[in-house]
């Protein structure tokens, strides 16, 4: 054998398997955290869709909005599609939780997506309110010169005159 090119010895060998154990506990330990990042923006992105629809429906429900069929599809894509990846994302999760007992706010996410297919399954377009003193109510610049119009000439009005007190009867009297 020459002197430069020597096998290794059994503690060598010892020393590399220590070592590629290590790494691969190390490199699963990763894997875990990247899972938990994975989730806690997926929690996120549900509660940002949440927000925005939440948003949407005060917007088309007090008038400021007028409803879109084109809209309310696409809100509704965008919860199918976030539950899709949800799905994937929550079945690719037991294997790491049984190497490290439990994934950081996995229930939360679990959460989130039963939430959002209750939702998809109760889905009701939002609508105008029927209660007109529920919407929002712009005035244009034209309408709004109209009503201080209305209002000065109002206060030009005379009084109006004094009307004759009602009679009082007792409560005897109101219950024949």
């Amino acid at each position: 054998m020459s002197p430069t090119r020597k096998l290794p010895s059994p503690i060598q060998r010892q020393v590399e398997a220590y070592q590629e154990a290590w790494m691969q506990d190390h490199q699963a330990a990763l894997a875990c955290r990247d899972v938990e990042d994975t989730t806690a923006v997926g929690i996120s992105v549900f509660q940002l869709l949440a927000q925005r629809e939440d948003s949407w429906r005060d917007r088309v429900f007090r008038g400021v909005e007028e409803f879109f069929e084109e809209e309310n599809q696409f809100v509704l894509s965008l919860f199918r599609d976030w539950l899709a990846i949800t799905e994937e994302v929550l079945a690719g999760l037991p294997p790491f939780e049984g190497q490290f007992g439990s994934i950081e706010r996995a229930d939360k996410l679990r959460g989130c997506a039963a939430e959002a297919r209750k939702m998809l399954e109760e889905w009701v377009p939002p609508r105008i309110s029927g209660a007109v003193g529920l919407r929002e109510m712009t005035l244009t610049p034209e309408a709004a010169a109209e009503l201080d119009r209305i209002l000065e000439e109002a206060k030009r009005l005379p009084p109006e005159p004094p009307r004759p007190r009602m009679q009082e009867i007792s409560t005897d009297e109101l219950r024949r």
